[in-house]
């Protein structure tokens, strides 16, 4: 639940109102611990859901990119970012443009090269990405063209001071259909905390 326990409500970037197809990607980390399975799972049931009731077009769940290029990056066909900091850097530019911020699920933090901070190695920057993260994606009709229409997690920043975390199972809970919404609170999420 929101620090300020305000009713959930979906952000307008990132609600489902819209005649536009919606694609949403679904990434997770590549290792979880076993509690948090079953969360991602039951956030992949819920997009399957939303796709059947005709919320969405379509969803995808894949792993976070890699955090650095193993090899010489070629062009690829899928304009899609290559490593997590591509893919982050467009979610951080998303929220920007929205006002928002999407710590502290996700975080930057520079470390040492060196264990013990010796030598010349010139520090690098850490990459913390939450467990489960959805970009929900526009797609025009016409052109093909994909447009980033909202990410799960944000905070919101408003004028006022306030802040409130949008939680990937507080959006959910606000999308689904109601008759998902009664199924998904006999099965309560962990989302919130692992976050």
């Amino acid at each position: 639940m929101p620090a300020n326990n305000a009713p959930v409500t979906a952000s307008p970037t990132v609600d489902l109102d819209s005649e536009a197809s919606l694609r949403i990607d679904c990434y997770v980390r590549s290792t979880v611990p076993p509690t948090v399975t079953g969360t991602i799972n039951d956030v992949v049931d819920r997009l399957q859901r939303l796709a059947e009731a005709g919320r969405i077009d379509s969803y995808r769940t894949t792993h976070w990119p890699p955090a650095c290029h193993t090899v010489e990056p070629t062009p690829t066909a899928d304009a899609r970012p290559e490593t997590r900091a591509d893919l982050v850097g467009e979610f951080e530019r998303w929220a920007a443009r929205h006002g928002h911020s999407l710590e502290p699920a996700f975080r930057r933090r520079e470390i040492q090269q060196t264990p013990f901070g010796l030598g010349c190695d010139e520090p690098r920057e850490q990459l913390r990405v939450p467990f489960v993260s959805l970009a929900i994606y526009e797609t025009d009709d016409e052109t093909a063209d994909e447009t980033l229409r909202g990410v799960l997690p944000y905070t919101e920043q408003p004028q006022t001071g306030d802040e409130r975390t949008y939680t990937v199972d507080d959006w959910l809970s606000t999308v689904e259909p109601t008759a998902t919404r009664r199924l998904s609170a006999e099965q309560p999420t962990r989302l919130e905390s692992h976050q």
